[in-house]
C-alpha cells in the first residue's frame, strides 16, 4: 500500500504532495479536522482524481467520498476498490432511498468492509426534512454512522436565504431529532469565518463541515480559525486539481473567488 501510495505522489505536479499533507497534519492536529470529504456528485471528481487524493491523505486523515445519489452503485463499486474510509449518499429523502443505499452497500462489500466502511447520508431538500421522523425511524438507520444537513441546498428547497430564521430553527429541530437517536450530526453548506461559531451556538451540531474538510465541534472552542485553515487549504487543493489536469483554469478561479468571499 505504502509503495503504491509513493508511486502515485511522485506524478505531482504543482502545489508541492509536501504542502499539502503538511496543511493535512496541521489541519488534524491544531484544528480538530477528522476527515477529507470529495465527491463524484456536486464536485463531479473522477475515480482517477479521488486515488491521487487517497494516496495523498494516506496516513494523515481519512478519505469520505460523496457519491451520486443514494443507489449509484458504480461509484460504490468504484470506490470501494479505492479503499476509501466512508462513503456519504446525497439527496436521502426517503425510508426507500436510504434503503436503496445500504442495499447497494451490501452488494458491494463483504461482511466486514461493511462493518468498517463509514456509512453517510446527506439530508438536504425540504422533502428529506418532512420524511425525517421516518427515516430516523426506519431498520436501514441502525446502519447509518453520521448524517449531514446540507444547509444550502435546504435553503434553496425552502426558497430562503442562509440567514433565514425559519431555515436556522428547520436545521435545529433536525439536529435534536438526530442527536436524540444517537446518531452523529454534521452541518454543512455556505461555512464561513464570520459566522461559524455563531451557527454553531445556535444549532449545537457534533461536527460541521467546508467542502472538503469536516471537523469536530468541542463547546468550549472557536472555530474561525479552523474555518480560514481549511478554506485556504482548499485554495490550494484547486490548485493542485488544475496543475494535474483534473478541472479548468476556470473552474479553479471561479471556485477560489468564491472561497475568497468567504475569507474576507
Amino acid at each position: 500500500m505504502e509503495e503504491k501510495r509513493l508511486k502515485v505522489l511522485k506524478g505531482m505536479k504543482g502545489a508541492s504532495q509536501t504542502r499539502i499533507r503538511e496543511s493535512l497534519r496541521r489541519l488534524q492536529t491544531l484544528f480538530g479536522a477528522t476527515s477529507v470529504k470529495l465527491s463524484t456528485e456536486d464536485a463531479a471528481m473522477s475515480f482517477e482524481q479521488i486515488r491521487r487524493w487517497r494516496a495523498i491523505c494516506q496516513d494523515i486523515i481519512p478519505v469520505v467520498v460523496k457519491i451520486g445519489g443514494p443507489n449509484a452503485r458504480n461509484d460504490i463499486k468504484q470506490l470501494i476498490n479505492l479503499e476509501v474510509e466512508g462513503l456519504i449518499a446525497p439527496m436521502v429523502e426517503s425510508v426507500y432511498g436510504l434503503d436503496n443505499y445500504v442495499d447497494a452497500l451490501k452488494d458491494y462489500t463483504t461482511p466486514m468492509r461493511f462493518e468498517t466502511l463509514d456509512k453517510h447520508i446527506n439530508i438536504e431538500t425540504a422533502v428529506a426534512l418532512e420524511n425525517l421522523d421516518k427515516i430516523l425511524n426506519s431498520e436501514s438507520i441502525q446502519f447509518i454512522d453520521e448524517i449531514t444537513i446540507g444547509r444550502k441546498d435546504l435553503s434553496k428547497s425552502m426558497n430562503c436565504g442562509l440567514e433565514d430564521s425559519n431555515l436556522t430553527q428547520a436545521v435545529k429541530e433536525a439536529v435534536e431529532k438526530i442527536r436524540f437517536k444517537g446518531i452523529p450530526v454534521s452541518i454543512g453548506g455556505g461555512i464561513n469565518i464570520h459566522s461559524i461559531d455563531d451557527v454553531l451556538k445556535q444549532i449545537k451540531p457534533q461536527k460541521f463541515n467546508t467542502r472538503l474538510i469536516t471537523f469536530d465541534v468541542n463547546t468550549n472552542k472557536t472555530y474561525q480559525k479552523s474555518v480560514f485553515e481549511a478554506l485556504n487549504f482548499e485554495v490550494l487543493a484547486l490548485k493542485n486539481d488544475h496543475s494535474m489536469g483534473f478541472i479548468s483554469r476556470e473552474e479553479e478561479s471561479c471556485r477560489t473567488k468564491e472561497i475568497q468571499e468567504r475569507l474576507n
